[in-house]
């Protein structure tokens, strides 16, 4: 009878264990969302903005903090996102680094494609030469600060042999990385129909598409894993090859531009990638310090130059505003 009595107690407890742990289930992210929130300091707190006119035809600000969308508009539309796209190709090249694939100090020679690119008028470019050897870091600043095609697609070419398998290794890290409304045909964001015959993936009049919700999330992976990289972003000219280039990014404190009249610089900006191409429009991913709270945006589509700039402004003036 004692051996029974103990059995069913047994029972009652294992049922009781498995009810308890079914409602900890159903109830703990919620209960551990209210215990972030709860916990989480008030300066790194950012209200959700819904009364700004961005013109843009996407745009997303999140708190790069927590990860929280602040504002939106379109911003699970998959879009050519042009240059924008070449943050991917920052984040292979410095996993490539990480893991002893690349070292900095390596060195390549120019291929007819990245040669072709890099002196093709009109084009992002930093001049490369076939005569000459050039270091992972020379082309990875080239890339980061100019925008430079043919340095970009000479990283792809020295990481993986070739472009086709480098944009494979692309798509293949935006699946890992839960980017679902992107993908890539090439290193660099332009249309392939502007690489002069080299384009190896998709037909001639693909292009590089992402949503902005998928860039701020590259975005905030890439700064959260290699933060230095904003120790190259916020560069505002770089040397290369004993020329002068300045950065593509006209926000960063200090940038005087005489393409536009108006001042678009904004105090903290530290990156991160500008985009344009006919079919994409101006864009512009930025990454901001504000006090203790740093915070992504993007905007993807304005018609006018300084307009991706502008716009960016907007987004972060009502952050400002709440602090």
């Amino acid at each position: 009878m004692k051996r029974i009595k103990l059995l069913i107690i047994l029972i009652l407890l294992t049922a009781c264990n498995s009810n308890a742990s079914e409602e900890d289930k159903i109830h703990s992210p919620e209960r551990v969302l209210q215990l972030e929130r709860k916990n989480m300091p008030q300066r790194y707190v950012v209200d959700p903005i819904s009364d700004l006119d961005i013109q843009a035809e996407a745009a997303i600000l999140i708190n790069a903090v927590t990860g929280e969308v602040v504002f939106e508009k379109n911003s699970s539309t998959s879009l050519a996102v042009a240059s924008m796209s070449k943050i991917m190709t920052e984040l292979l090249i410095l996993e490539a680094i990480e893991e002893e694939v690349l070292r900095w100090e390596d060195t390549t020679k120019i291929s007819d494609y990245a040669y072709t690119i890099s002196n093709h008028p009109g084009f992002s470019s930093v001049l490369l030469e076939q005569d000459q050897t050039y270091t992972m870091e020379e082309l990875f600043h080239a890339m980061a600060i100019r925008s430079a095609n043919g340095a970009t697609i000479a990283l792809a070419e020295a990481m993986s042999g070739s472009e086709k398998e480098f944009v494979a290794l692309m798509n293949e890290r935006a699946r890992e990385l839960g980017l679902e409304d992107t993908h890539f045909v090439n290193s660099t964001g332009l249309t392939n129909d502007d690489l002069q015959g080299f384009h190896s993936t998709g037909l001639l009049d693909d292009k590089n598409m992402m949503s902005a919700n998928d860039l701020a999330t590259l975005t905030k992976y890439i700064i959260d894993r290699f933060p230095d990289l904003l120790e190259v972003t916020k560069l505002k000219e770089f040397d290369f090859q004993g020329e002068t280039y300045t950065n593509s990014n006209w926000m960063l404190t200090g940038t005087e531009v005489d393409f536009i009249d108006v001042d678009v610089t904004y105090d903290g900006v530290d990156g991160l990638k500008t985009g344009f191409t006919e079919e994409a429009g101006y864009g512009f991913t930025g990454t901001v310090q504000m006090g203790d709270v740093r915070v992504i945006s993007v905007i993807i589509g304005t018609e006018e130059i300084e307009d991706r700039f502008l716009e960016t402004i907007m987004l972060y003036e009502a952050v400002e505003e709440q602090m």
